[in-house]
């Protein structure tokens, strides 16, 4: 759906009646959606769980810096054919889930930084990760080899 306002109100966020509003910052807009709670599951739980662990690996500011760059690259490429993406943290996700698909027997839930090393896994730098296919090969992903 697409929403529009008269001026003086571009700020709009947040829930009114049925409706919540979404502004993505980058392109101006604002989106509207049906308001709804998911049923949480296991699912849920387990994913929060994974998220969570994920992220409490403390990837260093280097790498985090290498995944800004590849998201730079992807935005830049004229072959983009999947969902645009917004932050670093979607390519991170995006990432380590290919990784768990591709090794079914990696447990994202207890996954270690140091074991990480110890299994020498492709999800150490960005190049490694793009050559193991878990991301697309942009132009210019040799030079992102800061490690997690």
């Amino acid at each position: 759906m697409r929403a529009s306002f008269q001026i003086g109100m571009p700020g709009l966020s947040g829930n009114a009646g049925e409706l919540t509003f979404v502004r993505n910052y980058r392109s101006g807009r604002i989106y509207a959606r049906k308001r709804r709670y998911p049923r949480l599951s296991e699912h849920h739980h387990k994913t929060g769980q994974i998220a969570k662990n994920i992220f409490g690996l403390e990837p260093s500011a280097a790498f985090i810096q290498d995944l800004r760059s590849y998201l730079l690259l992807m935005q830049k490429s004229r072959r983009l054919k999947e969902r645009s993406v917004h932050s670093w943290t979607n390519i991170y996700y995006k990432m380590m889930f290919e990784m768990a698909r591709r090794m079914p027997e990696l447990d994202l839930v207890t996954l270690t930084k140091a074991g990480i090393y110890a299994q020498d896994l492709p999800c150490i730098s960005v190049r490694r990760a793009v050559e193991a296919l878990l991301l697309p090969n942009y132009p210019g992903y040799e030079s992102l080899t800061a490690e997690i």
